[in-house]
């Protein structure tokens, strides 16, 4: 589609991008508006800016509120390990497989989803499984809370 209607033939696949979505919390690229006016040109060619627009309304709230609820989890995480209920260690407890499965797999998936129109990618590939892990998450931090509360002498 790059080539289409006289639009730049490219192969640079980042130059109509407007966020980095790989990162657990995604941030806007710096080149953020010219990224995102290229792709809505390309858009244009055959949707209305009105549907163009909505669109990336719509993909921005799923961007912003996954990352509130990655970042909800990986804080949970750190603090869990802040008070010495996990080790600071990598990867050596089931928590930190959860949390690391929550925002790379899902977190993107849903992210990545909301930019390629993927609906069931945003909701049942990406929001329900960001939901279940974080309750997971959740329940092993009041497990280890209530566990390190009832071995205090």
């Amino acid at each position: 589609m790059s080539g289409l209607e006289g639009m730049n033939v490219t192969h640079d696949v980042t130059e109509r991008l407007s966020w980095w979505l790989f990162a657990p919390v995604s941030k806007k690229r710096p080149n953020y508006l010219l990224g995102q006016e290229a792709m809505k040109s390309l858009c244009l060619k055959c949707h209305a800016r009105s549907q163009v627009d909505r669109f990336y309304q719509e993909a921005e709230v799923v961007v912003q509120s996954t990352n509130e609820k990655v970042q909800a989890s990986l804080d949970l995480v750190a603090k869990l390990r802040a008070e010495g209920l996990l080790t600071p260690e990598p990867f050596d407890e089931p928590i930190e497989f959860i949390a690391f499965d929550l925002w790379h797999y899902y977190g993107r998936t849903a992210k990545h989803g909301a930019f390629m129109g993927g609906a069931d990618f945003v909701q049942w590939h990406g929001n329900y499984e960001l939901l279940l892990k974080r309750i997971e998450i959740q329940e092993i931090a009041a497990s280890l809370r209530q566990k390190a509360a009832t071995e205090r002498p």
